[in-house]
Formats: structure tokens, sequence, C-alpha cells
């Protein structure tokens, strides 16, 4: 507890999933927070969950409806927090939206969308905080990619896309943000059961279903332990889960022969029996 008692935390995100969870976790651990998501009503229910399991004596949990879509609204919405809050200790990018489908009945504006929220959420976020934490000489920024910035895969063109960049992102201000004292951690958890799993099945390829298995399935609380142990420890990159540890590691030893042979068996026996 003695790490994050008393620090601040942004979390964008914050009210559903990998960011509600990593909240609750930190706030059990002294932690102030302040949470922000586009809903304001699903903030105010993300904060009265927290606010039960903690001491109010020292402890707040605030919230700012942002959109990380809109890089005003994040400028804006970001110093409005320093300002009443205070500087962070700690930014959390857990905003970001599921994307599923093969990318030949994928529209422009369905890319754009996924890539204004996933990449440029964070590249706002990571701008709007980065002046203070110079300011103050120091913070850690946690960057949620995926798996699937890892490992390219079936019927997740856009998404990947997305979360590929984060990867790239993430890996340039690890060295550039050293210089100032700020570290940087990049996190790639497998498929998460969130309300994502549920709203991407309608779109989702039987074949990319399959494929994804190979990684697992985390609770959000899981990935969140993983979080938290790696902001601990100072860790650059956390790949949440033995299953997606081991996938990663096969991917990297075989130059990802061991990952793209399955998954092209996979797509060919799924076309096979449903006749295609």
């Amino acid at each position: 507890m003695a790490y994050f008692s008393g620090k601040l935390a942004f979390i964008t995100g914050g009210s559903s999933g990998i960011g509600l969870a990593t909240a609750n976790l930190l706030a059990k651990q002294g932690c102030r927070l302040v949470l922000f998501a586009r809903g304001q009503d699903s903030l105010d229910k993300a904060c009265r969950t927290i606010e039960a399991g903690i001491n109010k004596a020292f402890q707040r949990v605030q919230s700012i409806s942002m959109d990380v879509a809109n890089d005003h609204d994040v400028q804006q919405k970001i110093r409005t927090a320093v300002e009443k809050f205070g500087i962070p200790d700690l930014l959390i990018n857990s905003a970001g939206v599921s994307s599923a489908g093969c990318f030949e009945n994928l529209s422009y504006d369905q890319f754009d969308q996924c890539m204004k929220i996933n990449a440029y959420g964070t590249r706002s976020t990571v701008s709007a905080i980065l002046p203070y934490m110079k300011q103050k000489g120091s913070g850690h920024i946690v960057n949620i990619s995926s798996m699937a910035g890892l490992i390219g895969m079936f019927g997740y063109s856009s998404y990947c896309t997305t979360k590929y960049a984060l990867v790239g992102f993430t890996e340039c201000l690890r060295g550039e943000l050293k210089r100032y004292n700020i570290k940087v951690t990049l996190v790639c958890p497998p498929e998460v059961k969130t309300p994502f799993v549920e709203k991407e099945a309608a779109s989702l390829p039987r074949e990319a279903r399959v494929v994804k298995s190979f990684a697992g399935l985390l609770t959000p609380e899981g990935a969140a332990r993983a979080i938290v142990r790696g902001v601990k420890s100072g860790k650059y990159l956390v790949v949440p889960g033995i299953m997606a540890k081991s996938l990663y590691f096969w991917h990297r030893v075989s130059n990802g022969f061991l990952t793209r042979m399955p998954s092209d068996l996979i797509v060919k026996l799924v076309a096979w029996r449903s006749g295609k």
C-alpha cells in the first residue's frame, strides 16, 4: 500500500472495464483518483462504487466527463483537472473501443473512429499532461495497447492498426521522456471480459473467435493486478496472462511462424466447414 498511498492518478476510460478495475485496485492501495470518460452518469456510478471501499478521511475519487477523440476537449479537461486536483503522479490511458470485422467490410468512418479514440486519444492525453509532469520533474504514463498490437489478428484490421500504433508511440515515449524522470509502461493484455466483448460479437468473424482464444481470456481485475504490479516495479512491457505471455514468446522466437501458421490453418478449416 505504501507505494501508492497519497499519490494522484488520472485514468481515462475509468468508468468501466480495465480502467474501472484498475481504479478500484489503486484506491484500495491508498491512491487518490480522477476518472475520465464520456458519460457522466457512468462516471458517477463508478465513483460511488470505488468510494464504498476507501478511507474517505484522506482519499478522494473525482470525475470529469471527457471525449478523448476530441483533442480540444482533452486539452481543456486535463488543464481543469490539474488546476482543481493537482499534477498527477500517474496517468493511465485506458479509454478505447474495439472494432471487429474484415477490412473489406469496414468503412472509412469506422476505421477513422477507431483510430481517433484508441490512437489519437492516447496521444492527446499524453500531450496534455506532459508539460505538467515535466514541470513536476516526475511522473508515470501507462498506455494500454493489446496483444493485437504485438501480433496481427484475422478480422481486426482497424483495431490492430490502432494498437500497433500505440506500441510504436509508447516505445518512442519511453526513450524521449526518460530524461525528464517520467516513466512509461506499455500494457498488452489478451482479450479481457469487458462490455466490448459482447458488443463486437455481431461483427466478429468466426475465424477470429477461434484464433483469439489462443491468447486466453482475462477478467478486468486480473488485468488491473498486472498493471499495478508493472507500475510498482517500473516495468516497461506488461503482458498479462500465462497464455498471452507464452504466445508472445513463441511469436518472437519463431519470427511469427508459430503464430501465423496455426492462424492460417484455422482460417482454412473454418472456410472449409462453412463451404466457402
